[in-house]
């Protein structure tokens, strides 16, 4: 019993192409971690106290409201 080359040659391809996804993708949340771990995170000064310790309570959030121009006739 012989095989088609044709379909030979599309499972070969087949297969190598879903290795090379899965490689990447590998590589690519590994390389993700890492950057991850390595750049510093910064974050607003003020959201910590003098020891660096997150205030949860004492942040104050500010909500403009639409201006309203019409009056300005």
């Amino acid at each position: 019993m012989t095989l088609d080359t044709n379909v030979v040659f599309i499972s070969l391809c087949v297969m190598i192409g879903i290795l090379t996804l899965g490689l990447g993708l590998v590589i690519g949340y590994l390389y993700r971690a890492y950057i991850n771990d390595v750049t510093p995170q910064y974050t607003h000064p003020e959201c910590y106290d003098e020891n660096g310790n997150p205030l949860p309570d004492e942040i104050i959030a500010v909500r403009f409201e639409k201006l309203n121009y019409e009056d300005d006739d």
